[in-house]
């Protein structure tokens, strides 16, 4: 591992980054701390042009390269429930500019008030518009990657299969099997299935739109999967590798922190190439 990966870790756990996953008050307090999501806009950078418009009240951010040849729509991480960060628009800024992929990012009405039953839907119904129109990938991390998993299992139903590119998914609402050695410094159950209930609303926890991994996976495109050792969701990535019958290329971080392809570490740079290879 990196110093800068070591780093990170040791600014985690300095800053009680955590604390908010131990417990569901915990992480209720942080709910009424978070910033109003109008707020969420990436940075000015060079070769990349920036567009918002919205969809169906949703905000929709366009990153655009010079010359674009298809999409990856960008579904960010943060338990349902918060907004992206820097790191986010880094990546898909890196994404967009490496692949001449237009990255499109919903900024999806985050839980309690944006719930599974209406969320996965609309962001199925976004990659279908996409599609009609060019090549289309999804890219998803965390809740995100949930998220894009849930959505691709809608598209399979209509014949569509975008690849998917995976960081760190959480694919099992409920963490039934959470990955408990090494502890992990960032997340932990009892936070995850507070948000899985905030989100999920009425749904049962292991209906598809919450816990895809117990969903159909049948039919979806090829799968490239980035997932650490040091994440209580790595076992969620195991067992898609083991259930889904479409081709899943796992990317294992040994001794890595949740999320580390989004992390400033030499190692991300070998999962932003192997998303950006699955998109030539």
């Amino acid at each position: 591992m990196s110093a800068q990966h070591e780093a990170v870790r040791a600014y985690l756990a300095l800053t009680g980054a955590g604390r908010p996953w131990r417990s569901a008050e915990a992480l209720d307090r942080s709910i009424r701390r978070r910033r109003d999501r109008t707020l969420d806009r990436p940075k000015p950078s060079p070769g990349v042009a920036v567009t918002r418009t919205v969809h169906e009240g949703w905000p929709v951010v366009r990153l655009l390269p010079q010359r674009p040849s298809g999409t990856v729509v960008a579904l960010h991480g943060g338990g349902y429930l918060f907004g992206p960060e820097a790191q986010h628009w880094t990546l898909w800024r890196t994404i967009a500019a490496a692949s001449g992929r237009t990255v499109v990012v919903p900024l999806y009405d985050r839980a309690p008030e944006g719930v599974a039953a209406e969320t996965v839907p609309h962001v199925a119904a976004i990659v279908r518009h996409l599609a009609a129109e060019g090549p289309t990938a999804m890219l998803g991390d965390s809740a995100g990657g949930g998220m894009a998993l849930a959505a691709a299992q809608l598209l399979a139903v209509d014949g569509l299969r975008p690849p998917l590119l995976l960081s760190a998914p959480w694919l099992d609402g409920g963490v039934t099997e959470p990955w408990t050695s090494p502890r992990d410094p960032w997340l932990a159950a009892p936070g995850l299935r507070h948000a899985a209930d905030l989100y999920r609303d009425d749904l049962p926890i292991d209906h598809p739109f919450v816990s895809p991994l117990l969903g159909d996976l049948r039919g979806l495109g090829a799968i490239v999967a980035a997932s650490g050792t040091r994440d209580v969701l790595h076992r969620d990535t195991l067992r898609l590798e083991e259930r889904c019958p479409s081709p899943v290329r796992v990317l294992v971080g040994d001794g890595l922190l949740h999320n580390w392809p989004l992390l400033p570490i030499p190692e991300a740079r070998r999962a932003v190439r192997a998303f950006v290879d699955a998109l030539r």
